[in-house]
Formats: C-alpha cells, sequence, structure tokens
C-alpha cells in the first residue's frame, strides 16, 4: 500500500532557546558556526543504539542504522512498503503460496569481501533457524528478533544452484515477502558472524550502501559509503547518526548546519523549524500507535473493568491538541488508519471519568490507588513528545482517584525493563509498522507467542491468536480484511493498552539535501540517493 509524502509549513512564531544546550564534537565540525563537511551527512536521533544484530535487536534507533548498513533479500518500493526485489534479482511464487524461489543477484559481496551467493546466505538463516549452527544467534545473547515472526512456518531452505535458494513453507504465509524486506532481516555476512562471535552487535557487516567504521556510545554512530554498491556508489561520503537527547541541542545543531536530517524530531518544536527558511518539515501518514500498556497478568489490571478505566480516564483528544501540534489522532482501535484492514466503524474509548470512577469501583479498586508509571526519556518516532506523554496520562488518572508517579529511565533500559516479564507497573508503549501488513500489529503486539518482546502487557487470548494463525495462512485479501477487523474488536474490548494516538511521521531536514524520501517503517532505506546541495 503506497503512502503520500507531503511537506509541512507551520505559522511562524518566535521561539527561545534554552539555556545550557551543549554540542559534543564527534570528529566533524566541533564549532557552531561550521557545519558538517560537504561529503558528510548527519542525522540526529534522540537515544543510543541498543546493538546492530538485525536479528537480535528489535528498536527504531537501531533500526535507523541497521538500514543503511544491511539488505534483505527483498525492498520496499520507494516511499511505500510495497515488496520488490532486493538481494533476490527475482523471485517466484508457486500458486498453493508454499514455494518461494529467489534468484539472488550477482556480483554482490558484503563489506568484508564475502561473496553473497546462495552458500552464504542459507549460512545466514542457518544462524537463526538452527541452533547447531557454529555462527548460532542463540549464542550471541538476548535474541529479540522476528525469527519466528518471519521463518515460523518455513519447512526447509535449500540452495538449488549457487545462486537460486528455494524456502519451502507448511503453510502459506501471506505477508513473507514484505516480511523478507524488513530491516530486522537484513542478510548478514556469516564470516564476520564467525569472526565476531558475541560481538557481532558492536561489528555489523551487511552488503549496503554503507560500511560499519565505529560506535561512539552516547555520542554517534560513523559509517563510510560503500564504493562498490550494487545499487550505485553512494552520493554522500560519510554519514553520521548523532544522539541528541536533549530537543533543544538538537534543534540548534540542525539551525546552525551540524545536523541535516533530524530522526526523532521534537513536536513541540516544530513550528520554530517551520519559521526557518533553510529548514523543512516532511511528513507522511504514521504506521505507528502510541499509548500506556498495562500488565495483563498482574492484578488489578487483570480485571478487564480496571483497563476499559484507565482508557476511559485519559482524554485523548486534549492530549493530542495540547501536545501533538496536530500530528495526531486518537486511537479508535488497535490499528492506525493509514494500515490496510482499520475499523472505522469502532469508536475507541470517549474520555468519560464518571464511567472511568464507577468501573474501578465494581472491580474494587479503592482510591488512592497507586501505580507507577515507566517512561522513556527521550521522544521517539511513535511519540515525539517522549515523557510527557506520561506526566499528562498521570494528571487524567489522578482524577479517577489513582496516584500515579511517573519515572523516567534511558531507553534501554525501559526496553529491558518492560521486557523482563517481571514489570508490575503501567508503561509507554508504541509501535511503528515494521512491513505494512496488519498481522505485524495486531499478532505482534497482542500475540501470545509474542510475549515478552513484544507483546510487553502480556496479553492472552488464544481465541485471538487463532484468528491470527488464520490470517497469516489466508491467501484472500477480503478474509485477511475480515480477519483483523475481527481482532481489532477483541482487542478494543480488552483494552490492554491506554489506546492514545498515531501519529503523523514527521522529520525536519535541511533545505540542503535532496533525495530523500520517507518511508512508512520509518527506516532510513535508499540513502544511496542522498545527496547535499
Amino acid at each position: 500500500m503506497s503512502r503520500t509524502l507531503t511537506r509541512r509549513s507551520f505559522a511562524r512564531r518566535s521561539f527561545a532557546l534554552g539555556s545550557g544546550a551543549v554540542l559534543s564534537g564527534i570528529g566533524l565540525a566541533a564549532q557552531s558556526e561550521a557545519a558538517a563537511p560537504a561529503d558528510t551527512l548527519v542525522v540526529g536521533i534522540a537515544a543510543d543504539p541498543t546493538g546492530f544484530d538485525p536479528e537480535a535487536v528489535l528498536n527504531n534507533t537501531s533500526g535507523f542504522v541497521m538500514a543503511t548498513v544491511f539488505d534483505s533479500l527483498m525492498k520496499y518500493k520507494p516511499g511505500t512498503t510495497d515488496p520488490v526485489a532486493g538481494l533476490a534479482e527475482s523471485y517466484a511464487v508457486s500458486p498453493d503460496g508454499l514455494t518461494y524461489t529467489f534468484r539472488m543477484r550477482a556480483n554482490v559481496t558484503f563489506h568484508d569481501g564475502t561473496a553473497l551467493n546462495a552458500r552464504s546466505y542459507l549460512a545466514g538463516i542457518d544462524r537463526l533457524l538452527n541452533k547447531k549452527s557454529p555462527i548460532s544467534i542463540f549464542n550471541t545473547g538476548p535474541v529479540e528478533g522476528y525469527i519466528d515472526f518471519t521463518y515460523g512456518s518455513v519447512a526447509s531452505y535449500t540452495a538449488k544452484d549457487d545462486m537460486t535458494v528455494v524456502f519451502v513453507l507448511r503453510a502459506p504465509n501471506a505477508p513473507f515477502l514484505t516480511s523478507l524486506a524488513m530491516v530486522w532481516n537484513g542478510v548478514v555476512s556469516p564470516a564476520a558472524a564467525a569472526q565476531y562471535g558475541k560481538d557481532f552487535r558492536q561489528h555489523p557487516v551487511g552488503t549496503g550502501p554503507y560500511i560499519f567504521r565505529e560506535w561512539r556510545p552516547r555520542d554517534a554512530i560513523l559509517l563510510d559509503a560503500n564504493p562498490h554498491y550494487w545499487n550505485g556508489k553512494p552520493r554522500i561520503g560519510k554519514l553520521v547518526f548523532k544522539e541528541y537527547p536533549d530537543p533543544s541541542a538538537g534543534l540548534l545543531a540542525l539551525k546552525s548546519g551540524d545536523m541535516q536530517i533530524w530522526a526523532d524530531t521534537s513536536t513541540q518544536l516544530l513550528p520554530a523549524i517551520g519559521a526557518d527558511h533553510d529548514l523543512e518539515i516532511l511528513t507522511q501518514p504514521g504506521l505507528a500507535t502510541s499509548g500506556v500498556g498495562m500488565p495483563c497478568d498482574t492484578p488489578p489490571f487483570t480485571d478487564v473493568r480496571v483497563r476499559q478505566a484507565f482508557n476511559y480516564a485519559v482524554d485523548k483528544n486534549a492530549i493530542d491538541k495540547a501536545l501533538y501540534k496536530g500530528l495526531a489522532q486518537m486511537m479508535t482501535s488497535p490499528l492506525p488508519a493509514s494500515e490496510w484492514s482499520f475499523d472505522a466503524s469502532l469508536k475507541g474509548y470517549p474520555y468519560d471519568p464518571a464511567k472511568a470512577k464507577s468501573l474501578l469501583a465494581a472491580a474494587g479498586v479503592a482510591p488512592g490507588f497507586p501505580v507507577e508509571i515507566l517512561a522513556y526519556n527521550s521522544g521517539r518516532g511513535y511519540n515525539p513528545i517522549g515523557p510527557d506523554l506520561a506526566v499528562a496520562v498521570q494528571g487524567y488518572l489522578e482524577k479517577v482517584g489513582v496516584k500515579a508517579t511517573v519515572r523516567k529511565i534511558e531507553f534501554g533500559a525501559y526496553l529491558t525493563t518492560i521486557r523482563s516479564s517481571q514489570y508490575k507497573g503501567i508503561f509507554l508503549v508504541g509501535w511503528t509498522g515494521d512491513n505494512g501488513d496488519p498481522d505485524n500489529f495486531l499478532n505482534a503486539l497482542y500475540g501470545g507467542t509474542n510475549i515478552p518482546v513484544t507483546n510487553t502487557v502480556r496479553y492472552r487470548n488464544p481465541a485471538l491468536d487463532a484468528l491470527f494463525v488464520k490470517g497469516l495462512q489466508s491467501n484472500s485479501h477480503a478474509e485477511r480484511v475480515k480477519i483483523y477487523q475481527e481482532a481489532q474488536r477483541i482487542i478494543l474490548d480488552a483494552a490492554p493498552w491506554i489506546f492514545i494516538n498515531s501519529v503523523l511521521q514527521a522529520r525536519a531536514i535541511s533545505k540542503r539535501v535532496l533525495g530523500y524520501q520517507l518511508n512508512p517503517t520509518q527506516m532510513f532505506f535508499d540513502m544511496e540517493k542522498v545527496s547535499l546541495a
């Protein structure tokens, strides 16, 4: 499904930077009056990555970088989530949807010189699916990837010849091609995986347009152009992902020319960006959802009335208007409105504090019930206001007798905490679609097999899981729409999240940047086409 890219302008208004904004040097231009070198593009990110192994690291910040270092067997047509040939120059699917044949591109090499062919590609698949493989991903530490999601239906994977790979599935998997295009299925060098072992996360080697050079934790990731890239030599010689956790510092860097693309643009600063003649804002309908997760296996959240009460307690429209500056809309379904199969007949949970109080009382929750709201300490693509959302929710919960406190922690620690299966409080939660398929939202976030990595609220419903299996195995688009609309109704009624909103993807860029295009997944695909004026 194609998405439309727009350029937004905002009303001009004055903006004053807070004092104390500091820019640290990254070996480029250290002085605020000097922009980055002409052959260097700097992308601003709000948090430090947690590693760069595509199938073992699952968070957007890491994905931003990995999208430039790794290619996948399939790729997305620019600006969309429509799958087209990637490292596979061609492919064929059998009429029964069970056999996929891929012809690999010739003369493609990994950054370490290893040749891409059927043997090296399948060594990478064996790394994911065979725990006895000498380079098994399960030997590298905690695995947070999409292995089961993508390959759970795979019965066999073989080389038909030196350049042809064949997957045979046990059952049809409707989004298999779109899943293969995800950044989380980036193809890794088996030689590098063997060389670095557990340290591969810090030494990524792929076939992508940029070659990993250095990761300076809490500072920057430095990449060099791949001069032998199969899709054309990148137009920018050096790519830097630079951390700006303080939005004021990010804005200063963007305005001074030290940053050219702001990946995690702060919504609060969009008017100031729009008032600058040298900057512009790109927007696209968002494949994103944002809310507050509630641990469904922990009292009192085991009671659906409590979860529904928390939803009625929060005025989502007021939050969207006051904090998101018109770039968000209230969630009326577990899916964003831009996702196919979205059920527009659903109305969500309108603001009704009286009903919230009634439900809490019926569930035996006494006034003054304490709860912690865990928040990440910086903005995200699906929630550009970051921890301010937790503060807003805190205020609304207090109005219905819930004593809420907010605790803010660094994003990596936040992920570890909510994925531990042990956290008992509520927490900010969000999602950006990875492949444009509704299964990637509904199954990923609420399917029992995805606890606790993506189903962080630990919601279990066998009937819903059965629907997900049916949806994956159907080759009928119309049938899949009906399946996912039924799933939306079940999830909405179960209320495992406080369903807050879905935001437009919005990124600020310098007008010097040419050829950059947003992708609905928010990843930095096709960066070889980007140049600087």
